[in-house]
């Protein structure tokens, strides 16, 4: 019987202080499990550190966030946690450096995740100790941003105050429950590369305003490990497993896009090229808060007007070849129905304060199916229409102080209902969407799309099938 021990690997690239951050030129991070007599599990995969946050600079010395630091506070995406910094995930297979999965935008794809697969008991328990995951924004910046009240004339604290992480990676890839043969002969070691993402893209003023004082921003990575579980070989199947020298594995992946919209009627299109796609999601952000110390350019907020009041989606329709698919009807929004109360205007006539319950199913459904989820912190909370995006955190209708994690919206569909995916390599996805968006303000969209792929691996390398 075979016997495990835990391995830990350092960084394949850190800063002679043993530092890593995006502002001082480390935009990339990565690790190697190497070639060696074991098998991996994949699934015990976790990356390891310490997490510092700063406003700024001072005289070329990094000055950590403060609890008086006022209006003017640094702080991050409350149910993101440590998984804001990480923008594209990549595993490579170390041989060849031929990349087995690559998720872009990572960060956004796990806001999805989280919140669709995690109570809020998750995220206020063993998510805040293992990712820095917090339930709201005010305990966000208290418990994970701000190094306390220990300050000089009021102003600076004196000393730092990281904040430790050990987090998993959700991705197909380490998440299949298939081994890994570490044998050289076999498919040898295993590359993580996570791209960072620049500072002004996980990082935002709460009230809004950018000034001097937090204008420079930034993060800063320290202490950094990989661990995982390595099975020994034992001795009398060493001669068999080193024999291995092809193999595959299948696993769900995601593949993500980026456009944008600016229209009442907005057509999205692409030849996607999958032959066995699941599903697909988007996510909506306006242009303006993409990279903006301003603005949370992770939110997952609804479309907005140029004023940041929110746009009423009118219909939906998923498209496969320019036809309704895989639903033959085109989906309403309750917001397409005037004349009900509305509670911010005492009664009067108006929209739906709420949103419509069949494509929030429709998005949990995309994401993860519903026979797969026990828990959820999907909840009118953080699915209401009632706030706008306006940047000023510390007024009560700013997204900013959605409850349950911020805001959790989005559109999706499920392509395939027995896993067994559905043929988009000859015909094109589209997505049509009616809106009352009638101001000049581009929306972001991010489109995600999940699909199985089938890796197969040999002496010359990796080969992927999507």
């Amino acid at each position: 019987m075979s016997s495990s021990r835990f391995i830990q690997v350092r960084p394949n690239n850190v800063a002679s202080d043993q530092t890593i951050s995006f502002a001082k030129g480390f935009p990339t991070l990565s690790f190697t499990i190497p070639a060696q007599q074991g098998i991996l599990d994949p699934r015990s995969i976790r990356i390891n550190g310490e997490l510092m946050v700063y406003k700024g600079f001072d005289a070329g010395v990094d000055w950590p966030v403060a609890d008086s630091d006022g209006a003017q506070r640094v702080t991050m995406d409350s149910r993101l946690g440590i998984y804001a910094m990480w923008d594209q995930l990549v595993i490579r297979h170390d041989k060849s450096k031929q990349v087995c999965e690559n998720i872009q935008n990572y960060n956004r794809y796990m806001s999805h995740y989280l919140g669709l697969t995690s109570s809020v008991q998750d995220l206020t328990g063993h998510m805040n100790e293992a990712s820095l995951i917090q339930p709201n924004a005010d305990a966000m910046f208290y418990n994970v941003v701000s190094s306390g009240t220990d300050v000089v004339a009021g102003v600076f604290p004196k000393t730092k105050k990281p904040k430790s992480f050990s987090c998993y990676l959700p991705c197909g890839f380490l998440m299949s429950g298939q081994s890994v043969n570490l044998m050289e002969s076999a498919f040898g070691g295993v590359t993580v590369e996570i791209h960072l993402s620049p500072d002004s893209n996980c990082l935002f003023s709460r009230s809004g305003d950018v000034d001097a004082t937090n204008s420079e921003a930034h993060y800063e990575l320290s202490k950094l490990s990989l661990s995982c579980e390595v099975h020994d070989v034992p001795q009398e199947e060493m001669a068999s497993l080193a024999s291995q020298t092809t193999g595959e594995h299948e696993f769900n992946t995601i593949t993500g896009l980026y456009t944008t919209v600016n229209s009442t009627n907005a057509q999205i299109q692409y030849a996607l090229g999958l032959r066995y796609l699941q599903s697909a999601f988007v996510s909506f952000v306006p242009a303006t808060h993409i990279n903006s110390l301003s603005n949370n350019g992770l939110a997952l907020t609804q479309m907005s007007q140029s004023d940041g009041s929110l746009v009423d989606m009118k219909s939906v329709q998923f498209l496969k070849g320019g036809t309704n698919y895989p639903l033959d009807f085109t989906v309403r929004d309750v917001t397409e129905i005037s004349g009900n109360a509305d509670i911010a205007t005492a009664g009067a006539a108006s929209s739906f304060r709420v949103p419509d319950s069949q494509l929030a199913r429709m998005l949990a459904e995309s994401v993860v199916p519903e026979a797969m989820v026990d828990k959820t912190s999907l909840s009118p909370a953080n699915m209401s229409r009632v706030y706008d995006l306006s940047a000023d955190g510390t007024a009560g209708a700013s997204y900013k102080n959605i409850k349950n994690g911020g805001p959790l919206y989005g559109l999706g569909v499920r392509m395939s209902q027995f896993n067994a995916g559905e043929d988009f390599s000859q015909e094109q996805f589209g997505l049509s969407l009616e809106t009352d968006l009638t101001s000049d303000n581009p929306i972001g969209v991010y489109l995600f799309f999940k699909s199985k792929s089938k890796l197969v691996y040999g002496p010359s390398g990796v080969n992927i099938m999507k």
